[in-house]
């Protein structure tokens, strides 16, 4: 087994053993008979967010999101072809991300042990009127797009959108590679024989 199919494992076994429920949308276009087909050719993806992001992170995600989704359609009996033009199917991606800061409305509660207050040594803790800090949270999606090579419709897409608090950028890309692993899951599996 090469270092890229080690890897490849490492990530499906990670996003597996730490697999969070998400809520796939998928969308099927009608007549698009998508079992029948039995290759895919991996056109590549994009990354968009609000801010400028490392070129080295770009590239670590598009990595982690090809070998997921490739390492899923085959497990579904899917075949990848190097060449677009004789596959079935095109396959993409499109990860979008924006961070914004959030505090909560409620007050906090639970009053201080009287000792905690009254004690000089202890730090004085805030009061409980005092509404918590603000908090950093990541809301993004992730998008798995299949199309139809003849006509360049989007014949099968499936999206999750999902807040996250990722404190660093390989927090993220193993995030969004989850994510991707999980939208595979939802696509219909090759019927043999047809």
């Amino acid at each position: 087994m090469g270092p890229p199919r080690r890897i490849a494992a490492l990530l499906f076994a990670l996003a597996a053993g730490c697999a969070t429920t998400w809520q796939v949308d998928s969308y099927e276009a009608p007549g698009s008979d998508i079992t029948s087909r039995s290759t895919f050719a991996w056109t590549g993806g994009e990354l968009g967010t609000v801010t400028e992001v490392d070129p080295s992170v770009v590239s670590a995600t598009d990595q982690h999101i090809r070998e997921v989704v490739v390492a899923g359609l085959v497990r579904k009996g899917y075949q990848e072809v190097t060449d677009a033009k004789a596959a079935r199917m095109l396959v993409n991606y499109q990860v979008a991300g924006t961070k914004k800061y959030v505090t909560s409305t409620e007050p906090r509660f639970n009053a201080p042990l009287p000792d905690d207050v009254l004690m000089t040594s202890n730090p004085q803790p805030p009061a409980a009127s005092e509404l918590p800090p603000e908090r950093r949270v990541t809301e993004g999606t992730v998008i798995v797009f299949v199309d139809d090579p003849a006509t360049g419709q989007i014949i099968w897409r499936g999206a999750i959108t999902a807040e996250t608090r990722s404190s660093s950028s390989e927090q993220a890309i193993h995030t969004a590679t989850e994510m991707a692993a999980d939208i595979v899951e939802s696509f219909p599996a090759r019927i043999a024989g047809k």
